[in-house]
C-alpha cells in the first residue's frame, strides 16, 4: 500500500443527503470492523418507512360515496311524498273503490261457496227428515187398517148374532117380518162391501164433546170438507185460499177441525194448520196414506 491510501475519499450520496451531521473524516486503517458497522447503520436509515395514507385516502372515498348515496335517497322519498301528496283525487278515489270492488267480489265468492255447503247440508237433513216422516205415515196407516179390520169383524160379528137370533125367532115371526129382516141383512151386507171397494177410513164423532168436530181432507187438486157423523154432501174447495175464505165464516167457539194428511200434501198441511191457529181455530190432524179416503161425495163423513 503507498503513500496514496493516506488520501481523503470522497463523501458518497447518501452521506451528502445527511447533510453536516455526518463525519467526512476516513476511518483508520486498523479499524476494519468499525468502517463495517458504520456502512450497515446508513443503510438501515435510507429505508423508506411505512405509511397509512393510502388506507386513510379509501376509508375516507367510501364514507363519501356512503353519505351522496344516503342524500340521493332521502332526496327521491321527498319527492315520492310530494308526488304522493301532489295527486288527483280521482285517480285516488279509482283505486280505492277497485280495491273495495274487489273486496265485494272476493266476499260474494266466498258467501257462494259457504251456501253451497248450507244447501247440501239442508237437502241431507231434509231427506232423513222425509225418510222418519214416511216411516211415521207407514206406520199410522198400519194403525188404521188395523183399526178398520177390527171395524169389519165387529159388524160381521153382529150379523152373524142377529143372524143367530133371527133364527131362533123364524118361528114366532111373521113372512113379512121375514122379508123385512132379509132386506136389512141385504142393506148391511152392501154397506160392509161398499166400504171394502171403496178403500174408506170411517171416523167416529166422540162422544160428549163440547164443539162439532169437521173432518177436512187435504188432497192433491182439491180440499173436502165434512162434518163428522152426519150423512150429507161435503162442502170442497179448489184452493186452500178458498177453504180458508170459507173458515172465516165458521164459529170457532162450535168447531173444530181435524186435518186428514196424505204424503203429498204435507206442505198444505203446515200452511192450512198455520192459518187455522191464526184464527183460534182447535185443530187436530190425522194421517192418510195415498190411496184412501175418509169423506164420500155423497154421504160426506157419516154412514147411511
Amino acid at each position: 500500500m503507498g503513500p496514496a491510501a493516506d488520501k481523503p475519499r470522497r463523501p458518497t450520496i447518501d452521506e451528502t443527503k445527511r447533510g453536516p451531521a455526518l463525519s467526512l473524516v476516513p476511518p483508520c486503517k486498523s479499524s476494519r470492523g468499525t468502517t463495517k458497522e458504520n456502512r450497515m447503520g446508513r443503510r438501515k436509515q435510507a429505508a423508506v418507512p411505512f405509511s397509512l395514507f393510502a388506507f386513510q385516502d379509501i376509508i375516507t372515498s367510501v364514507t363519501g360515496i356512503i353519505l351522496l348515496i344516503t342524500m340521493m335517497m332521502a332526496v327521491e322519498l321527498v319527492q315520492n311524498l310530494s308526488r304522493a301528496a301532489a295527486a288527483p283525487q280521482e285517480e285516488k278515489s279509482s283505486q280505492v273503490a277497485h280495491t273495495l270492488r274487489q273486496a265485494v267480489s272476493e266476499s260474494t265468492s266466498e258467501l257462494d261457496r259457504l251456501q253451497k255447503i248450507l244447501d247440501e247440508t239442508t237437502t241431507i237433513r231434509f231427506n232423513a227428515d222425509s225418510l222418519r216422516r214416511r216411516l211415521a205415515e207407514l206406520k199410522a196407516a198400519a194403525g188404521e187398517l188395523e183399526l178398520q179390520n177390527e171395524q169389519i169383524r165387529t159388524t160381521q160379528e153382529k150379523i152373524d148374532a142377529r143372524k143367530a137370533q133371527q133364527n131362533l125367532d123364524a118361528k114366532d115371526l111373521t113372512p113379512e117380518a121375514v122379508e123385512a129382516l132379509a132386506k136389512e141383512q141385504e142393506t148391511i151386507a152392501r154397506q160392509i162391501a161398499t166400504m171394502k171397494q171403496s178403500n174408506r177410513v170411517i171416523f167416529n164423532r166422540p162422544a160428549g164433546a163440547a164443539k162439532t168436530p169437521w173432518l177436512a181432507e187435504l188432497n192433491e187438486t182439491s180440499i173436502v170438507a165434512a162434518e163428522m157423523g152426519q150423512v150429507q154432501p161435503p162442502q170442497s174447495f179448489a184452493t186452500p185460499e178458498a177453504f180458508l175464505q170459507w173458515v172465516q165464516d165458521q164459529d170457532r167457539d162450535s168447531r173444530y177441525f181435524v186435518l186428514l194428511v196424505k204424503p203429498t200434501t204435507i206442505e198444505m198441511f203446515s200452511t192450512i194448520r198455520k192459518a187455522l191457529q191464526d184464527r183460534r181455530f182447535d185443530v187436530g190432524y190425522d194421517l192418510l196414506p195415498s190411496d184412501q179416503t175418509a169423506i164420500d161425495a155423497q154421504t160426506g163423513a157419516g154412514v147411511q
